[in-house]
């Protein structure tokens, strides 16, 4: 989808700089179990400082001390977090450099809570979504934005397209100019916030999810979202422009087999998280080192590093989220990610603004390819060039085609194309899993829901109102009675005729009614604030509704052309049998019968 937008011209020159991954730590609240168990708190925060108690030994607790960029106790929220991570991060990726942001943590952490966050308090990805648009938006005409998105997750080392779920494993790939990829992963095209919503919703429901007795909702994969954008002037002939990737990356939780109380499969599952979050230790481990780093990063030695390279030194602005739990009994679990994020803030990333050259780089491709062909049909080579083998002409000959084809597909016509292709493909594999029908049903039991939701909120604020306008009433009679007790004593007072038993009494009257006043505007006070507060939640309600109402609506266009094209196909298979069994049991006379 192409936005148009007001900007100035792009540069050509792109600079590189280092930049360190910033590192945030997040401690969150006691579940119930650790509320239960009577669990004791561990975790310490103070500005940017974070402090681990070691509980072994509470009469003379060591504590160990860290220092990160962020440190966020579980009394705040994820709008705070995003304005001081995603926020600057979604900034540089509008000016053209890639972004990750990845949480990293023990199982049951709140890594993904994090990350999504919930209705009523939503997380790092969507807030980062809607603030993407916003800006989109708001700025104005001869600028144009072409966003897709991505979503795949690493299950048992093998990498699954979450959007078109087609079960296959996906090969990843490097390529020179655009870096890591995975070939055939589905970039579909999106307009809103709300589609980006639906999308990652939908994939969601495929991702790998199981109980344990350290979470009841817990990953069983690690998951990346990615945000491809692009832009460039709306008169730029040659598609010279920005282009960005922004990676927000869900890591399964590392566990113990003793405190997760995994099992059979879950236990397998778990083995391959560690597996794979070992080799993202060792990963960090030799980039943090100067030494190391000069030698072997051990990036192949699992799909994750592997699709985290860039992110990891590479060509990336990256921020690590550490969260850990507030529990004496996670104290080694906590201890560990700690260590961990203190190693990954010592990463250097080497950055610099992508251009996208991509019109530029197919016309000079097809022109060297054009001069090549010519060369090999003549033998002909410029002077001072040492002629080369036939083999070496078509090996050279096969990658630049590759490259060619490879750049076709990067551009903004082509991601088009493809989308509606991925679109039209996704759309019978979800079909095959039974995934459309389970999210059409999960929809509908969200929309009903929120319906009840609203309807009691609703209730709610017609009884607040009631009593707004009692008390009002109340306090409207208050001042009138006491205004009246005022100018009766005031003509008593300028009478000079009256008792002071007399005169002491009225003034205690008024005091009275003066204090009355008093707690009923404070109740007042405080309904009035509480109205504002519901008020507040229906709105939000309502968006919510608004929200649903548009999956639903375009889910159920989607089963209505499934429908269709089930039914279209149903109907030409037994076309094909009536005129097979016609065949059979008429011979050549067939065709009269069928007429």
């Amino acid at each position: 989808y192409f936005f148009v937008c007001q900007g100035q011209g792009l540069s050509t020159m792109s600079a590189e700089s280092a930049e360190n991954v910033r590192v945030a730590v997040r401690c969150r609240p006691f579940i119930a179990k650790e509320k239960q168990d009577e669990c004791k708190c561990i975790i310490k925060m103070d500005g940017i400082r974070t402090t681990i108690l070691n509980p072994s030994n509470p009469h003379q607790a060591k504590e160990t001390s860290f220092t990160f960029d962020h440190s966020y106790f579980w009394d705040t929220d994820s709008q705070k977090m995003y304005d001081d991570l995603g926020q600057p991060l979604l900034e540089k990726a509008l000016e053209g450099y890639n972004a990750t942001i990845f949480a990293y943590g023990q199982t049951g952490a709140g890594k993904s809570y994090t990350m999504t966050g919930s209705l009523s308090s939503p997380g790092i990805i969507p807030l980062m979504n809607e603030h993407l648009f916003e800006h989109i938006e708001s700025v104005a005409t001869n600028r144009k934005f072409l966003v897709t998105v991505s979503y795949l997750e690493i299950y048992q080392e093998v990498v699954h397209d979450m959007l078109n779920p087609h079960g296959k494993d996906m090969k990843i790939r490097q390529h020179p100019a655009l870096g890591i990829y995975v070939e055939g992963l589905a970039e579909l095209v999106v307009r809103s916030g709300n589609d980006i919503a639906r999308l990652q919703d939908q994939g969601n429901k495929v991702r790998r999810m199981a109980a344990t007795d350290m979470n009841e909702h817990s990953s069983r994969s690690h998951s990346v979202f990615i945000v491809h954008v692009k832009q460039r002037d709306e008169d730029d002939s040659l598609g010279q422009g920005l282009t960005a990737k922004i990676n927000l990356v869900d890591l399964a939780g590392s566990e113990r087999q003793g405190a997760a109380g995994t099992e059979s499969q879950t236990l397998r599952e778990g083995s391959y998280i560690n597996k794979s979050l070992s080799a993202l230790g060792n990963v960090i481990n030799a980039l943090a080192d100067p030494k190391k780093r000069m030698t072997h990063v051990p990036y192949r030695d699992s799909k994750l590093t592997r699709i985290l390279q860039e992110s990891l030194g590479g060509n990336c602005l990256t921020v690590m989220m550490a969260m850990v739990s507030p529990a004496d009994y996670n104290y080694a679990e906590s201890l560990s990610t700690l260590q961990f994020a203190n190693r990954a803030k010592n990463i250097k990333n080497t950055t610099r603004k992508n251009e996208d050259e991509n019109t530029r780089v197919i016309r000079e491709l097809r022109e060297e390819i054009a001069r090549l062909r010519e060369q090999m049909g003549t033998g002909q080579f410029a002077m001072g060039q040492a002629p080369t083998t036939n083999l070496e002409q078509v090996d050279r000959m096969e990658k630049m085609i590759h490259d060619l084809e490879f750049a076709k597909k990067e551009t903004w016509e082509e991601k088009e194309r493809l989308s509606t292709m991925y679109e039209e493909e996704r759309t019978k594999n979800l079909a095959s899993k039974g995934i459309l029908d389970m999210v059409m049903d999960t929809l509908k039991r969200g929309h009903e829901e929120m319906h009840q939701r609203l309807i009691g909120l609703q209730n709610e604020k017609d009884k607040l109102a009631s009593e707004y306008r009692e008390k009002k009433k109340t306090v409207d009679k208050l001042k009138e009675d006491l205004q009246a007790k005022i100018n009766d004593y005031t003509k008593l007072a300028e009478q000079g005729e009256h008792d002071d038993q007399d005169i002491k009494a009225r003034v205690a009257v008024i005091h009275t009614i003066k204090d009355q006043l008093k707690q009923e505007n404070e109740l007042v006070k405080h309904l009035k604030k509480d109205l504002r507060e519901i008020q507040d939640k229906i709105r939000a309600e309502k968006e919510g509704v608004k929200t649903h109402s548009s999956l639903l609506q375009t889910n159920v266009e989607l089963q209505t052309i499934l429908e269709v094209r089930i039914f279209s196909k149903l109907f030409f298979l037994l076309q094909n049998l009536a005129v097979s069994i016609f065949s059979q049991i008429n011979g050549r006379n067939w065709k009269k019968r069928i007429k």
